[in-house]
C-alpha cells in the first residue's frame, strides 16, 4: 500500500504543477506573450537605421527579460541573453517588463532618439521590482 501513495502523490503534483503553469501563462501580459526572439536579421548599412543592443543583468537570477518595442513584443531575454536588432531612425519606445512578474512591477518605458548608424546599448537591470534599461 505504501508503494502506490508516492506515485499517486507525483501523479497529484504533475497535474498541479501543469495546472499552475497553464493559469500563469494565461494570465502573462499580452506584452510578453508572443515567441522569443534572440535577435533579427541585420539591416543594410544605408537603410537608414541605428542599432538597439540590450544586456540582460547577471544579477536577475531566473527573471526573464521581456522587451517591447513601439508596443510590439520583442523578446524574452534569458539568463547571459542579449537582445540586438536594427531600429528604424527617429523616436521609440522601449518597454520593460520582468517575467514572472510575482510584485506586479509596472512597465517600465525608455524613449530613445535613433540616429542613422548609432549604437544604442542598454543593460537590463532591476530598480526595485522593476526591470529598467541603464
Amino acid at each position: 500500500m505504501n508503494m502506490i501513495r508516492p506515485s499517486l502523490k507525483n501523479g497529484l503534483l504533475i497535474v498541479a504543477m501543469a495546472s499552475a503553469a497553464i493559469t500563469w501563462g494565461a494570465l502573462t501580459p499580452s506584452l510578453v506573450s508572443g515567441a522569443s526572439k534572440a535577435a533579427a536579421a541585420p539591416a543594410p548599412k544605408d537603410s537608414g537605421t541605428g542599432e538597439l543592443v540590450i544586456v540582460r543583468s547577471a544579477n536577475l537570477g531566473q527573471t526573464i527579460v521581456g522587451v517591447a518595442i513601439d508596443g510590439e513584443q520583442k523578446a524574452k531575454i534569458n539568463f547571459n541573453g542579449r537582445y540586438e536588432a536594427p531600429l528604424s531612425v527617429g523616436q521609440h519606445v522601449i518597454t520593460t517588463v520582468p517575467i514572472p512578474n510575482r510584485e506586479h512591477a509596472q512597465p517600465t518605458q525608455t524613449r530613445v532618439n535613433v540616429q542613422k548608424g548609432k549604437t544604442y546599448t542598454f543593460t537590463a537591470a532591476r530598480s526595485d521590482v522593476a526591470i529598467v534599461l541603464k
